[in-house]
């Protein structure tokens, strides 16, 4: 008697082994609502990528650190499928908020190319996503916003604990972790001497944004970087003092050092050091064993003067949207 094929089929899966579904780059705006059922919540890894339009100085574009996000979550998404077999990335649409340009490090408020909300505003839109997909029983979130304010990246550790603490399950703010934005500095020991001296404490839009740029969209770059004044301290405090000019182009550094070449060194370096915190996250480790970025800037004297003026402000912004909200008719 000839066995059933539902008979070959199980003695099949017994003498090989059951497989994994085969893992996915999954976009959750092109999904509908049986296949994202359908998603194995204990094995997806939910990208949530930021944007931030912030000014960037006459050679870049007010959305480099969007840029940057977006292609560090295509990586980190390839990453995930790759070294883990059965799992799906799912990448969340971009959400193009981030909170206190770098404009603010002077002390101007209002700078062309920055349109950033408040902080509470960037925490509240991260906490109601991670409501969202807690609820849904997703258990694995990583935040993947390359911009370096303090109070901005505060709110989303904020966000992030939240999550943790009200769903059980990991959420990440990648580029809050010192050692990822480690392997973005790690790049730039390999500048010559004269090269850093040049460069100085850059802070924003200098030669290492400039380069990292060049190597991923260099049709952005303005050809003129090539002939940018250096504008920067050799110090912190040199450099926030730089700053505060009222003519500040909106940069740190010397962009008319920037190489497509520094920009791949850069970007391969930190891009590892991002999928490798990712990956030790997936596999268990618990995001507050790493050092947090907002915790270090905290610490240092001249970011408490910034975290201070800025914090008045987004206090000035809310008490005139709430006087005119209270003045509206009911």
């Amino acid at each position: 008697m000839r066995p059933s094929t539902s008979l070959c089929t199980a003695l099949l899966s017994l003498a090989c082994g059951a497989q994994p579904a085969p893992s996915q780059v999954l976009r959750l705006a092109d999904l509908n609502t049986r296949q994202i059922r359908g998603l194995d919540r204990s094995q997806t890894a939910v990208l949530l990528p930021g944007g931030m339009l912030e000014e960037h100085g006459p050679y870049l574009p007010a959305y480099t650190d969007g840029i940057l996000s977006a292609r560090l979550t295509e990586a980190l998404a390839d990453a995930i499928v790759a070294k883990k077999p059965g799992w799906n990335a799912l990448i969340f649409p971009q959400v193009p908020f981030g909170s206190s340009g770098s404009n603010e490090l002077g002390g101007h408020f209002v700078f062309p190319g920055t349109y950033a909300v408040r902080p509470a505003t960037l925490r509240a839109v991260f906490m109601d996503l991670a409501s969202e997909l807690g609820e849904q029983g997703f258990r694995w979130i990583i935040v993947v916003h390359v911009h370096g304010a303090p109070l901005h990246n505060r709110a989303l550790d904020e966000a992030s604990d939240f999550f943790r603490d009200t769903y059980g399950g990991r959420m990440v703010h990648l580029w809050g972790l010192v050692p990822v934005l480690g392997g973005w500095g790690q790049a730039l020991q390999s500048l010559s001497d004269a090269e850093k001296q040049e460069e100085g404490v850059s802070l924003h839009g200098g030669m290492d944004e400039t380069s990292l740029l060049l190597y991923l969209r260099p049709e952005l770059v303005s050809p003129d970087y090539q002939s940018a004044p250096v504008v920067t301290g050799h110090s912190l405090e040199e450099s926030f003092a730089v700053a505060k000019a009222a003519d500040w182009p909106g940069y740190l550094g010397s962009p008319r050092l920037a190489t497509a070449a520094l920009g791949e060194r850069i970007w391969r370096s930190f891009a590892a050091a991002a999928t490798d915190h990712a990956l030790r996250v997936l596999d268990g480790a618990h995001p507050t064993q790493f050092p947090r970025y907002a915790d270090l800037l905290a610490r240092n004297p001249l970011y408490q003067q910034w975290i201070n003026a800025a914090t008045a402000h987004e206090q000035e912004l809310e008490g005139k949207q709430r006087e005119w909200l209270g003045r509206r008719p009911r």
